[in-house]
């Protein structure tokens, strides 16, 4: 059955720094590469008529030419099948971004950025019609001005857009989903957003997700989707993973019953193994988070040191499945029983400060300015400096700071 393949967000040469460790052969440097050939060699095996990549193809501007040829090179695969490109560029490629160039290969068909292009993929009367970003920073309607469609054919519009605003997602090329809706078109090839969305299915209104999963909140399968063309009409978008490696989240809340570290590093083995089995063979980059009640195992409560190098040690017998990405530890206790104390007082006053303290902006600045300065002076064998820098530069201070009060409640627990 013809069919066109509609992808989006690949960031090529986006490298994943916090998974390298050193080692410079591994995948995770090349993997928005390695995910685009699985992209081309798609296209090819499954006979596609034609490749939408609907923006951010680039990450930006390259470091040097070979990411432009290594494009090149791949598209160069479909042109010698004869199988267009139709390629519009999104906020991170946009023309400003984009101060090195070459010439595209023959069958790539770039949407201009001074107004909407129309091409036609004649053999099937599809019409396609798009619009590329002249700056990253694109805040005007571009679907607004695009043409009516054309009667009697099939027509797509292509878009990089977050319509009216799906956060963490900048609101670049705002626009909604009923004037989309509204405008006549069969199919619109939307990138941008990072997550696989069918939005709407009459018409086919379409997010494909990146390529390939770039960080830890880009937890899943990735990749493109197919849509077959049926007589004249469009049917429905199958998702299909293109994706090297996954990122996968362990959020694991630790039952009583784990009183001991080998008790623990079993309950962890499980859950990787058990994520492993359901990875379609991909290599699986897995953060950690226990959630421990101080009260309940406050043997494995005592360093949160300790807990990080036997997480490490666990997963350096899966090298081959999966990665640590990262360690969390959440401290928590069981609300305190009623009675009276000074450790309870004391307990209570801890609470009234950083209760207050969350509701003050002013408070809450200075202790970040504060904080960044302190820690970037710290060496890097303290193990939660990265975490708490991290924390503090994603506006997760109140993480740290909860983290904090809690080792400060245990503290006040054991005041006899």
């Amino acid at each position: 059955m013809p069919h066109f393949v509609h992808a989006a967000d690949i960031h090529l040469d986006r490298s994943l720094p916090a998974l390298l460790d050193g080692r410079a052969t591994h995948p995770f440097v090349l993997a928005p590469r390695l995910a685009f050939i699985r992209l081309i060699d798609y296209v090819i095996e499954s006979d596609a008529a034609f490749l939408v990549l609907a923006g951010d193809v680039y990450d930006g501007a390259w470091k040097d030419v070979s990411t432009g040829l290594f494009f090149h090179q791949q598209v160069g695969r479909l042109r010698s099948r004869g199988v267009p490109v139709y390629l519009l560029h999104g906020n991170h490629d946009a023309e400003s971004a984009m101060p090195k160039t070459l010439v595209p290969p023959d069958n790539v068909r770039l949407f201009s950025a001074r107004s909407p292009q129309s091409f036609e993929f004649e053999p099937l009367h599809i019409h396609l019609h798009g619009q590329s970003f002249a700056q990253a920073d694109t805040r005007e309607n571009l679907a607004s001005a695009y043409p009516r469609p054309v009667t009697g054919c099939v027509n797509i519009g292509v878009l990089h857009t977050a319509l009216a605003g799906s956060p963490p997602h900048s609101p670049y090329a705002p626009c909604t989903l009923e004037q989309l809706k509204g405008h006549g078109y069969d199919y619109w090839a939307l990138g941008h957003v990072h997550q696989y969305k069918m939005l709407a299915t009459d018409p086919y209104i379409v997010f494909p997700g990146n390529l390939q999963g770039l960080h830890i909140k880009e937890l899943g399968a990735r990749g493109a989707v197919s849509v077959p063309i049926e007589d004249g009409h469009l049917g429905a978008p199958e998702f299909v993973a293109m994706d090297v490696l996954r990122f996968h989240l362990i959020d694991m809340v630790v039952p009583a019953s784990v009183q001991t570290l080998a008790a623990l590093i079993g309950e962890v083995r499980k859950a990787i193994e058990s994520a492993s089995d359901g990875a379609d063979g991909r290599h699986l980059a897995m953060r950690v988070v226990l959630r421990l009640d101080t009260t309940v195992h406050p043997s494995l409560c005592r360093s949160k040191t300790m807990l990080r190098d036997e997480m490490e040690g666990l997963f350096a017998q899966f090298e081959d499945q999966v990665t640590l990405e990262g360690t969390e530890f959440q401290l928590r206790a069981r609300p305190a029983a009623s009675g009276t104390g000074e450790a309870q007082d004391a307990i209570a006053s801890l609470d009234a400060y950083f209760a207050q303290a969350a509701r003050d902006p002013a408070f809450m600045g200075t202790l970040r300015d504060n904080l960044q300065a302190v820690l970037s002076k710290r060496k890097p064998s303290e193990t939660s400096t990265e975490s708490l820098l991290e924390q503090i530069a994603n506006d997760e201070l109140d993480t740290a700071i909860n983290d904090a009060a809690e080792q400060l409640r245990t503290r006040l627990r054991t005041i006899e």
